[in-house]
């Protein structure tokens, strides 16, 4: 059987087993928004929402191969490491504005636009023939638009959740884009075999990242037809300010909303978020040059880690009853630093390459979505709209900037040397998986005093 086929098969039996389940973990219609109709709604976006974000992470996938073409043109690891590092200001300078006005432009239309940016730095790519200033460009925008993709896709999820299901929810988001990250290789590996070049390959890539952004346009049709439309996850509706001029903070209010940040029980699980992002991205990125230092099939890899990631967020999050409760983020965290271990001792079996990479697919992927979860769950009342952007940002900056890292470490010390860097950060993330947060609590009024018997009311 072949990877796309084993690919297809694995998300016809999850989609499936979803359709089985029916309300099942979204079931937050019935419980709180009232009648079938509602929930059929609610049913509709997030199916809508998973194919978008299937099609924009599986174009992502695509582009990966720049690792091998890059390659192919005379580079390296650590020039590859480069290209992705580029994108870094810029990405930080997008998702620092989405931090600032998390609601100033509605998810769906973020990911809609990023889509069609992503799309066009694509068809870049696929113009160029050589390391040069244009390929420089196409990168820039390829990761500035992906960080809008990768932070906009949970925001629309948390939106439809409560603090119970929210990790399910964004588990279902983020779970696409893994399988996406998953069938996009092994879908532009399939076309190289079929004889097409790196080039024509990036332009497939293109066409998935403008099917997505079509497929935004229905998105939002029934988007418009939830009576929570517009709701953050805290369940403020922004449109009560709508005919006013935007508040816009002073400096103090600034500093002060850094400073809760700072106190705030969500550092911990952010600082998760960010090194799972170094872990993360050195096994995706650098999987495709990897597996031929070992003489091994990289499909391999991302079709079991694909599937494992299909199993833990769309199966095993149906067994519990909160997904990213303390124990469960205990036992992740651990189960990633053994699963990066297994790596060191794959050697060129393609047995033990999947069992290391099935190890990863089920911790990781049940890990990651959980931690974002927490961030929610953990913070004010007043700050829970910027958490998942404040997530994005420091996953998506980190994607972009530890390859450079990692790059250089491979091309002066193997992938020994990069293994053991990993382990350090895995060994940190088990450690702070083992810290017990618990949210602050909301601010009370200050009750009115009551007024003297012998004065009016």
């Amino acid at each position: 059987m072949s990877p796309v086929v084993g690919t297809t098969i694995a998300i016809a039996i999850a989609a499936r087993w979803e359709r089985e389940r029916r309300a099942g973990a979204i079931k937050i219609a019935d419980t709180g928004r009232g009648g079938p109709r509602r929930s059929s709604a609610e049913r509709a976006v997030l199916w809508l929402l998973i194919g978008c974000v299937l099609l924009a992470s599986s174009a992502y996938g695509v582009l990966l191969l720049a690792g091998p073409y890059v390659k192919s043109l005379g580079g390296s690891e650590a020039t590859y490491g480069v290209l992705c590092a580029v994108a870094a200001p810029s990405a930080a300078v997008a998702l620092l504005l989405l931090l600032r006005f998390p609601r100033r432009v509605a998810p769906h239309r973020l990911l809609a636009g990023a889509c069609l940016l992503y799309a066009a730095a694509a068809l870049l790519a696929a113009s160029t023939d050589s390391v040069g200033g244009w390929l420089v460009v196409a990168s820039i925008v390829l990761g500035t638009a992906w960080s809008v993709t990768y932070t906009a896709a949970p925001m629309i999820a948390s939106d439809l959740a409560t603090d119970v299901d929210r990790a399910t929810l964004i588990g279902y988001a983020t779970g696409t884009i893994q399988v996406g990250f998953g069938v996009g290789p092994v879908l532009g590996n399939a076309l190289r075999r079929a004889g097409l070049s790196y080039q024509e390959v990036f332009v497939a890539g293109a066409g998935l990242a403008l099917a997505a952004a079509l497929l935004v346009i229905p998105l939002a049709a029934c988007l418009r037809r939830l009576p929570s439309a517009g709701r953050g996850p805290d369940g403020a509706d922004p449109r009560m300010n709508e005919g006013r001029a935007p508040a816009q903070p002073e400096p103090a209010v600034a500093t002060n909303r850094a400073r809760r940040l700072l106190r705030s029980p969500s550092v911990v699980p952010l600082a998760m978020v960010l090194l799972c992002a170094c872990i993360f991205t050195s096994m995706n990125s650098f999987q495709t040059t990897f597996a031929d230092s070992r003489d091994l099939d990289f499909d391999l890899f991302y079709v079991t880690y694909t599937i494992a990631v299909i199993a833990v967020r769309l199966g095993l999050s149906r067994f519990l009853r909160d997904s990213a409760s303390d124990r469960v983020v205990a036992v992740t965290t651990i189960g990633m630093m053994v699963a990066v271990t297994a790596f060191v001792f794959v050697g060129s079996s393609p047995v033990l390459y999947c069992a290391a990479s099935l190890a990863l697919g089920c911790t990781y992927g049940l890990g990651l979505p959980a931690f974002q979860a927490r961030a929610v769950n953990l913070a004010g009342p007043a700050e829970r709209a910027r958490m998942l952007p404040m997530a994005g940002l420091l996953f998506e900056v980190s994607i972009l900037v530890f390859p450079l890292v990692a790059g250089a470490i491979v091309s002066s010390g193997g992938y020994r040397g990069l293994f053991a860097v990993l382990l350090v950060i895995t060994a940190v993330v088990t450690a702070l998986g083992q810290i017990r947060g618990r949210p602050l609590p909301a601010a009370q009024p200050v009750p009115r005093p009551n007024p003297p018997a012998d004065l009016p009311a």
